[in-house]
């Protein structure tokens, strides 16, 4: 602990003392901040240990006390830095490091986005008004646009899933005997159904039918109904494929990414893009309702 004199005064202070820089000192405690020069002192002493008389500048009030110069510095708040960049997707265009402490004297550079991107904002936002506290970064942050032949493709994906869903999913059949069972069709359904094709032709009577559910017991069907079984689902599975196909084909020929989102599985093709197959099981399909 020492003791702090101004220059001309008899009046001491208990303070301490640290040397911040060539010209800069700091001293805390509590003293009243003047602008005359000091000395310094061991406590109870009046033995000089530090003659600071030239020490004449407030250089800035701190918690606590203060900080002198001697060179007639003053401290001054220092101006925020001001940075821009881009992300991913784009450039930005302009001053790239500003030196301002208003959000008001900025002056944004230009977003630029590459091909398939858009800007979508900064990060973070900036604001309009109000003080810049501390340096800060701002990024021009930009958003990839799919082009319409990434939409076409991602809709065809989408439609297939849809198709391969209701496959499997099955149909219902009526027996023979007026009684109704559903059949899945998974690959592997489908794949025994082909198979047991020739069971049916070879006129066994009685033909075992192993379901996908593996909680369900095996089950005999007459020739019959095998036969009838085989033919809906075969029946059922190539319709899916023939539409599917002939869907596929029209999303493809789309111009507009508004068309592309309006495609739904199980909408009607234009006739135009319709397969001679699938018109032929369409009009099949009239001709039924119509009976």
């Amino acid at each position: 602990m020492l003791s702090l004199k101004y220059a001309g005064e008899k009046t001491s202070y208990n303070i301490s003392f640290k040397k911040i820089s060539k010209n800069i000192i700091q001293i805390t405690g509590d003293f009243p901040v003047k602008r005359k020069g000091f000395v310094c002192c061991r406590v109870g002493s009046e033995d000089v240990l530090g003659d600071h008389t030239d020490y004449k500048t407030v250089y800035r009030e701190i918690e606590g006390g203060a900080q002198f110069s001697n060179d007639g510095s003053v401290y001054t708040v220092p101006v925020p830095i001001v940075s821009f960049t881009a992300g991913l997707g784009g450039t930005v265009d302009g001053r790239k490091v500003q030196a301002v402490d208003l959000y008001e004297k900025l002056v944004l550079p230009s977003p630029l986005p590459e091909e398939n991107y858009v800007f979508s904002g900064w990060n973070p936002e900036i604001p309009e008004t109000g003080e810049i506290n501390g340096n800060v970064t701002f990024q021009a942050n930009f958003s990839y646009v799919e082009t319409l032949e990434e939409v076409k493709e991602a809709k065809v994906a989408e439609m297939n899933a849809v198709q391969q869903q209701i496959i499997t999913a099955g149909i219902d059949v009526t027996l023979t005997d007026g009684t109704t069972d559903h059949f899945d069709l998974t690959d592997r359904d489908q794949i025994r159904l082909m198979g047991l094709q020739e069971q049916v032709k070879s006129g066994i009577e009685r033909i075992s039918w192993h379901t996908s559910d593996e909680d369900e017991h095996c089950k005999f069907y007459s020739n019959a109904d095998m036969a009838m079984i085989a033919e809906k689902a075969m029946a059922y599975v190539t319709w899916h494929v023939t539409y599917f196909r002939d869907l596929r084909i029209y999303i493809r020929s789309l111009e507009t990414k508004e068309a592309v989102a309006d495609v739904e599985y199980g909408m009607d093709i234009p006739v135009e893009y319709q397969s001679n197959p699938l018109k032929a099981m369409i009009a099949t399909k009239a001709r039924a309702e119509q009976e």
